[in-house]
């Protein structure tokens, strides 16, 4: 076909062209204009924090934190009122270790936070937050107790405390109390000198429930009125 028969086609093909360009312009323009006139409803906002779901979560958490630090305060009262745990723990006794200290302190920290009532929100939230790194450090002290035993003791100290633990076994298996009394008060003498010793060098003691206890027993009972 010649060359010159082409512009017969050629013009109607770009009027379509321009024709499709117009349309799909108009087009657009209408939609742009639909979306200013009639936004999209908006979304509704998320739950608030506070909100009465988010509010009762908190609260079981409050509970549930309460109970864990009623355990962890019952394991180191019964700890520290036992004079053989203290002699085979006596890291627990140790603030200088430093898992003691940092249960110590977040111990500390939770008997601070802790209520009988419901308190505000933020401080419930602390609450559950100090318990659980106060049973955390609680654990890891346990731990660490259980594998340094008397290691910071030295021989002879490790000697009084293998002394002390055998008095307080006759103690309790004693079928008399003058034998009960006379095997209270040696343990007395040796946890005294064995406190004067390692008093030199560590920071340890026997705690004072755990002295109260040895008193206790080993008192004569009163006689009978």
């Amino acid at each position: 076909m010649p060359y010159q028969d082409l512009g017969a086609f050629i013009w109607p093909i770009m009027v379509l062209i321009w024709v499709l360009a117009a349309s799909y312009s108009r087009a657009a323009m209408h939609q742009r204009w639909q979306a200013r006139a009639h936004p999209a409803p908006a979304r509704p906002p998320g739950r608030p924090v506070d909100a009465p779901d988010a509010a009762e979560s908190l609260r079981a958490l409050w509970e549930t934190a309460r109970e864990r630090y009623a355990r962890i305060a019952g394991e180191y009262g019964d700890y520290e009122s036992d004079p053989k745990q203290v002699l085979r723990r006596p890291a627990l006794a140790d603030p200088a270790v430093p898992s003691t200290s940092r249960f110590i302190d977040a111990f500390h920290e939770a008997m601070a936070l802790h209520t009988d009532t419901y308190p505000p929100t933020d401080l419930a939230r602390k609450y559950v937050a100090a318990t659980e790194n106060a049973e955390k450090a609680w654990r890891a002290a346990c731990e660490a107790a259980d594998r340094l035993r008397a290691s910071r003791f030295t021989t002879d100290e490790r000697a009084l405390i293998n002394q002390g633990i055998k008095l307080l076994e006759l103690a309790e298996g004693a079928t008399t109390p003058p034998e009960q009394e006379a095997a209270f008060a040696a343990a007395r003498q040796v946890l005294a000198k064995l406190e004067r010793s390692a008093g030199t060098r560590l920071d340890w003691r026997v705690p004072r429930p755990a002295r109260q206890t040895i008193d206790r027993l080993g008192r004569p009972p009163l006689p009978p009125a």
